[in-house]
């Protein structure tokens, strides 16, 4: 009896410690125990904002600079980024509204990581409702292509794999292609 009950317990505990709130904690224990890295890139894929979003000011410039991307194994696009001239590495995700970074590189960046009353903006994640605190970017390069005064969300920490480059970049480009397994942007 008492081995039937300690079994059902240890089930249960396993069963709670495998839901999806703590598979990334999990991973994160498993990848320090055997020093290896862990990427969860599920985790804010695809997030939206809930609430209304600021647009960015400043027109299309239309310089006609470009950069081609082309699809790893996986089918993304990966790249670096200069983000307030510095490098960072980044995932080109065009479900995301915004550009998001992970609160982990905004020192890096040269901003004020944010306070936890900064937190304000409600956003839609594939495990629920988190919330961001919002930046605004001098300046954001892939390759020759820029764009300045790119709206930003910084997301709370451990909650991204990598940065993402959303829609708040790639909608103010004046030409998006994507063929062939190669994604080119024109400034």
């Amino acid at each position: 009896m008492f081995r039937n009950a300690l079994r059902l317990t240890l089930l249960a505990a396993f069963a709670a410690l495998m839901s999806p709130v703590y598979v990334p904690a999990l991973l994160h224990v498993v990848a320090f125990v055997t020093e290896r890295p862990v990427s969860l890139d599920t985790r804010a894929s695809g997030y939206s904002v809930q609430e209304n979003e600021a647009t960015s000011a400043g027109a299309r410039s239309g310089s006609g600079r470009r950069v081609t991307l082309e699809a790893d194994a996986r089918g993304h696009f990966e790249t670096d980024a200069t983000i307030n001239g510095k490098r960072i590495p980044v995932l080109i995700d065009t479900g995301a509204t915004s550009v998001a970074l992970r609160h982990e590189d905004v020192g890096r960046l040269g901003l004020r990581p944010p306070m936890p009353s900064d937190y304000t903006v409600p956003i839609s994640t594939a495990n629920g409702v988190a919330k961001a605190a919002r930046v605004t970017l001098d300046e954001v390069r892939i390759g020759a292509v820029r764009v300045r005064r790119v709206d930003a969300l910084v997301m709370p920490e451990r909650m991204l794999a990598t940065n993402l480059l959303g829609m708040s970049f790639i909608r103010r480009l004046s030409n998006v292609e994507m063929a062939d397994g190669k994604l080119t942007f024109v400034e």
